[in-house]
């Protein structure tokens, strides 16, 4: 049931432990494990290596009992627990449900209980998290851990979870998106399934030779996902921005006033307006919200992530299958989203809460994941050969998953002062299927800019 309290006690609550908590929290230089974009192996440590010692369970000699509390919205870890108390016998997750509160209303609750949450899912920006005194700075736990020490992270790992060269999170997950393909429509329409490195005029060409109004199919899902994903990632691709939602290299400004951006706005809206392979909200509706959803086999393309996929392969009465975003003027990129994990600062069992965190990044963990159809966070040869293996992609485009996580760039957002004022979703939604109006993101744009530099100053 939702908490009812008011905001204003909300926030006196969490006032009160930042006061306490900070003092728990580190400020030591950051420390990295080792990152890099190729499939080097990495350099053996002297004591024997992480890789072997993960798949051992760790002794429970001389070890209390702990119950880790877990803060999380998913109720499909239980597996994953499994593993985990499977190698630290000693230790126990019990899950603390979000049911639709916000995080930190939880993390209060429970500090006031006298019965504190140890790690948390994060449903908002981690900067809010720090400032509050919430969570723990990472970095002196990811030196002296050796799992960590052992393994290869991809270019820019922590980028979106540093703050202040504080490593303030972890990715739970690492969340890949695809665009979903119905073959089954493809053939009825003569076509092919496109090449893995098929372009924006291909999407859009064949998205149009798929529309069939009198049969009710159309080339794209009525989704927001095509604003909210695909549109920020085109204009990466065609070199009109350097992140994803329009983001400029070091993530201070947005792009996403700029006269190119707005033409790959303008692009997107033709599917609507002069294709008619993607039909806007209001026609969607009148034609009964078929089209709203990929599994009802009347649209060719959608976009999806790990989370569509069980509906899929049990409900889908067509052949699907997945290709990456297409590829743009100067390069390819994909979409992919951090789940952050964080440790908590009030924490009473704060080594053993590690022990989660690092625990992600072992080979079961990972396998499981990939399993789930989440892509592999570490670097490793034996990880990219299971793409090939797990039951998940049996059949399917593996290639098309594996280049998607090597092309990846990730959300942003975690840690850049009033994200949650830059308005590039809502206005894009009411742009692409509705009646927006596209000169408003110039002035909105020059706003948000300002105000986040403005914070940017104020944070430092």
């Amino acid at each position: 049931m939702k908490n009812k309290r008011s905001t204003a006690w909300l926030l006196s609550i969490v006032l009160v432990f930042s006061v306490i908590l900070s003092a728990c929290s580190g400020n030591n230089e950051a420390g990295n494990g080792k990152e890099t974009g190729g499939e080097s192996s990495p350099s053996p440590s002297a004591s024997a290596p992480a890789s072997e010692s993960a798949s051992q369970p760790a002794s429970e000699e001389n070890h209390e009992p702990v119950t880790l509390k877990f803060i999380s919205w998913k109720d499909s870890y239980n597996e994953l627990y499994e593993l985990f108390h499977k190698k630290y016998p000693w230790i126990t997750i019990e899950q603390i449900p979000v049911n639709s509160q916000p995080i930190m209303e939880i993390i209060a609750t429970l500090e006031a209980a006298g019965t504190p949450a140890d790690v948390t899912e994060i449903d908002q920006d981690l900067i809010s998290f720090d400032q509050n005194g919430l969570i723990e700075d990472l970095t002196p736990y990811i030196e002296k851990d050796l799992i960590f020490q052992d393994v290869t992270f991809p270019n820019g790992f922590f980028d979106t979870m540093t703050y202040n060269n504080k490593k303030l999170a972890v990715p739970m997950v690492d969340v890949p998106m695809w665009i979903l393909v119905n073959k089954d429509l493809l053939a009825k329409n003569g076509l092919e399934m496109p090449p893995n490195d098929w372009t924006y005029d291909d999407f859009r060409d064949i998205a149009k030779k798929l529309t069939n109004p009198d049969a009710g199919e159309y080339g794209l899902t009525t989704q927001p996902e095509f604003q909210m994903r695909l549109l920020s990632t085109k204009a990466i691709a065609d070199g009109h921005a350097a992140n994803l939602q329009y983001m400029n290299e070091d993530l201070t400004q947005s792009m996403m006033n700029t006269p190119d951006v707005i033409n790959d706005v303008k692009w997107l809206k033709e599917f609507v307006t002069k294709d008619g392979s993607l039909l806007s909200n209001a026609a969607a509706t009148q034609q009964g919200d078929v089209t709203r959803d990929f599994i009802n086999g009347k649209t060719g393309f959608a976009i999806g992530g790990d989370w569509v996929l069980p509906n899929l392969k049990k409900n889908a009465n067509f052949e699907w299958d997945v290709l990456p975003f297409p590829r743009g003027k100067v390069s390819q990129p994909g979409y992919t989203i951090y789940g952050p994990l964080a440790l908590l600062a009030g924490s009473k069992h704060k080594e053993e809460a590690f022990l989660w965190l690092s625990f992600q990044f072992t080979k079961e963990a990972q396998k499981w994941k990939i399993d789930q159809g989440a892509n592999a966070s570490v670097v490793d040869s034996e990880l990219t050969a299971y793409y090939e293996q797990t039951p998940m992609w049996q059949g399917k485009n593996t290639a098309a998953v594996q280049l998607a996580r090597e092309n990846a760039k990730i959300q942003p957002g975690l840690t850049i002062p009033g994200w949650g004022e830059y308005n590039w979703n809502n206005i894009m939604n009411d742009i692409i299927f509705g009646e927006g109006d596209i000169n408003e993101i110039i002035p909105q744009t020059e706003a948000w800019n300002k105000k986040t530099m403005e914070l940017r100053a104020t944070l430092k």
